[in-house]
């Protein structure tokens, strides 16, 4: 009989005890250099039956900050710790590790991955005829980085005269587009723009900037 009260005693504290769980502990983005930073955002739930206080959240390095707009959490309550990297010089897969320090000292480590590089490059960025040139179709090259898959959605242009067509020449790793002005009997300016599905999170525009002169 004693015995399981004992046990019974210990179950009950052991459930009646608060408990934080991430919805996503490990997040990964892609980014370019250009884009200078990544912000994520690890929001959780106090899914036991006790208030739970995070003591510190703690980052890995100087150039990773993390903030938590306050400590104890009720349960059933949720909240957010929000993780900005800036990217410095870096380039390539980048890996950050942030640690909530729990009341009880125990640690919950957040993983952040990052990767920098440009997954499409374009050759030439800029294409040009001039005035009174014949106005053939010139091609344009976009080449998706190794390892990476890039879909291109669209391709359109700020000018009417002078328009773009796409063509995949292998899908999700080369595509050709096509820039033709209707005439080149006068100057022209055109920006076009190549919308992706890459990063899903994030999906990214380039442009190609095309000229009769």
């Amino acid at each position: 009989m004693f015995r399981t009260t004992i046990l019974a005693l210990l179950a009950a504290a052991g459930f009646a005890r608060g408990e934080l769980k991430f919805d996503k502990p490990v997040q990964e983005f892609h980014r370019v250099p250009a884009d200078g930073h990544v912000d994520a955002h690890f929001t959780f739930k106090n899914t036991g039956t006790d208030p739970v206080t995070v003591r510190r959240v703690r980052t890995s390095c100087g150039c990773t900050t993390a903030s938590l707009p306050k400590n104890t959490f009720a349960p059933g309550e949720t909240g957010q710790i929000d993780v900005k990297f800036t990217f410095g010089s870096r380039k390539g897969p980048t890996r950050k590790i942030v640690s909530v320090t729990m009341e009880d000292k125990s640690e919950i480590p957040l993983d952040l991955r990052v990767w920098i590089h440009e997954p499409l490059t374009i050759a030439p960025a800029l294409v040009y005829w001039k005035v009174g040139e014949p106005g053939e179709a010139k091609p344009v090259q976009l080449n998706v980085a190794d390892g990476q898959k890039v879909g291109v959605k669209s391709v359109t242009s700020s000018n009417p005269r002078i328009t773009a067509t796409v063509e995949a020449a292998k899908p999700g790793e080369q595509y050709v587009v096509n820039v033709k002005p209707a005439d080149t009997a006068q100057k022209e300016t055109a920006e076009l723009t190549v919308q992706t599905d890459f990063p899903p999170d994030a999906p990214r525009a380039y442009t190609i900037h095309a000229r009769v002169k």
